[in-house]
C-alpha cells in the first residue's frame, strides 16, 4: 500500500512536469511475471538540464532530492534517487541513455493500468534483454529468475523475434534459451 501510494505521487508529479519516463524494476516484474518484494522503485525518465530546479522544487516537499545528485547524474548519464521522507522508499531515477537501444525500447513503451492508474511501462520483451543484460554483467540471480519468470508467464506472447535479435546484439541469446528450455 505504501509503495502504491508513493508510486502514484511520482507518476503525478513526473507528468505535471511533463517528464516522459517507464517503470523498469520490480514493479514492472511484478506486472509481468512472477511477484516478488522489492525497496525501491526503478524508473526510467527522459531530464533535460532546464528541469532540475523545477523536479527539485516539486518533490522536495515529501521526498529528500539532491539537485546536485541530478546534476551529477545528467553529466555522467547515470542515475540519481529521491528518498521518501516519511516511508524511506527510495525511488531510482535512471537517466535515459543516448543509445539506440535505450531510444528504441522507450518508444517501445506502453501504458497500463496499475494500481488504478494509467502509467508507462517498458514492455516484456525490454524487461527481458534488461534483466538478462543485467545478469550477465552481474551474476544475480534474480536477474535471471525475474527474465525466468516473465517469460513463463507471458508465453506465447512475446515477440521472440525482437527479442532474439537484441539478444544476439548483447550477447545473451544463450541465457534466453536455456530459460525457454527450462521454462517448456
Amino acid at each position: 500500500m505504501i509503495q502504491e501510494q508513493v508510486l502514484k505521487t511520482v507518476i503525478s508529479h513526473l507528468d505535471y512536469l511533463k517528464i516522459p519516463y517507464m517503470l523498469a524494476g520490480a514493479i514492472a516484474v511484478n506486472y509481468y511475471g512472477k511477484p516478488r518484494l522489492t525497496h525501491d522503485l526503478d524508473i526510467i525518465i527522459e531530464l533535460k538540464t532546464q528541469k532540475i530546479d523545477k523536479i527539485v522544487s516539486l518533490f522536495q516537499k515529501e521526498f529528500y532530492i539532491s539537485s546536485d545528485g541530478i546534476e551529477d547524474a545528467l553529466k555522467h548519464k547515470t542515475m540519481f534517487n529521491a528518498i521518501h521522507h516519511s516511508t524511506g522508499l527510495k525511488i531510482d531515477f535512471w537517466l535515459l541513455k543516448e543509445e539506440r537501444y535505450d531510444a528504441l525500447r522507450f518508444k517501445r513503451r506502453i501504458k497500463k493500468k496499475i494500481f488504478n492508474k494509467m502509467i508507462y511501462l517498458t514492455t516484456p520483451e525490454d524487461l527481458i534483454i534488461m534483466k538478462l543484460k543485467w545478469y550477465k554483467d552481474s551474476k544475480i540471480e534474480k536477474h535471471y529468475a525475474d527474465a525466468s519468470g516473465i517469460c513463463q508467464i507471458q508465453k506465447g506472447e512475446l515477440d521472440l523475434k525482437y527479442l532474439r535479435a537484441w539478444l544476439s546484439v548483447q550477447s545473451t541469446q544463450k541465457l534466453f534459451e536455456r530459460i525457454i528450455k527450462e521454462t517448456g
